[in-house]
């Protein structure tokens, strides 16, 4: 049984014009401790499929199964990372990242202790009194992930978390993300139009093609399990992989 199975997935946009057909029969499937990334040509539907399988839009058609039952049920086991980190600036770190639980009631002494260990391990311990803007880029979206995790989710659904930072902290970032993604023992899938960075953290990558969007190519990745991302950028196989991909979305459809 597949763990998450995204299951003919059509969607279209109504409006005064007509109809948009933005994703058309979209099918694939997510094993436990997957790094799944989502590409495609800009516009074709990428974060919409995300949106979808996070339950922020009603799909026209298909379903999403959770161990084999339609996910409706067990949204909590989903975690959601925005391209920005949406850290509230008039709370601190540490206000920032138990508000989810503290909203659920669910702040206990064990997960404030948890908390607490993932702050240390992420190095963000010394800040937790600071406030969104007295962090850096990376901190702030390591403050954010951080406060996904507090709710304990199985799988992580990640929205382009790393485009607003510049060229050097996104490498970092990514590397530092996709770190802690492999550390907690979470499922994760990430939208994102960067080549290099979804061969250098997927363990499988969907290809998406344009608008209607169905799945043009599935492209397993297999790097050596203890090179990080950073490590993989300088692997023989990781040029081999951008040509794969690069060809399959420079390809008229």
């Amino acid at each position: 049984m597949d763990y998450l199975k995204i299951q003919d997935i059509s969607m279209n946009f109504h409006s005064k014009k007509g109809i948009t057909e933005a994703l058309t029969n979209i099918n694939f499937s997510v094993e436990k401790s997957d790094f799944i990334s989502i590409i495609g040509p800009s516009g074709c539907g990428k974060s919409t499929l995300l949106n979808i399988i996070a339950g922020l839009l009603k799909p026209s058609s298909g379903s999403i199964l959770y161990n084999g039952k339609n996910i409706n049920n067990n949204r909590n086991v989903l975690g959601y990372m925005f391209q920005k980190d949406n850290l509230f600036e008039w709370l601190s770190v540490w206000q920032n990242i138990c508000l989810g639980l503290k909203l659920k009631k669910q702040l206990t002494d064990e997960n404030i202790k948890r908390l607490n260990n993932l702050l240390n391990v992420y190095g963000l311990s010394a800040f937790k009194e600071h406030h969104p803007s007295e962090l850096s880029g990376g901190m702030r979206q390591r403050a954010s992930l951080i406060r996904t995790l507090a709710l304990s989710p199985e799988i992580l659904l990640l929205d382009e978390p790393f485009s607003a930072l510049d060229y050097q902290s996104r490498l970092t970032v990514c590397n530092d993300i996709s770190q802690i993604i492999k550390n907690e023992k979470k499922t994760a899938i990430l939208v994102t139009h960067d080549l290099a960075e979804a061969i250098s953290t997927s363990s499988k990558i969907i290809i998406l093609s344009k608008r209607p969007a169905v799945v043009k190519k599935i492209v397993n990745i297999s790097f050596d399990s203890n090179l990080t991302s950073l490590e993989r950028r300088d692997d023989p196989k990781f040029s081999e992989y951008f040509n794969i991909l690069w060809k399959e979305l420079d390809t008229n459809d």
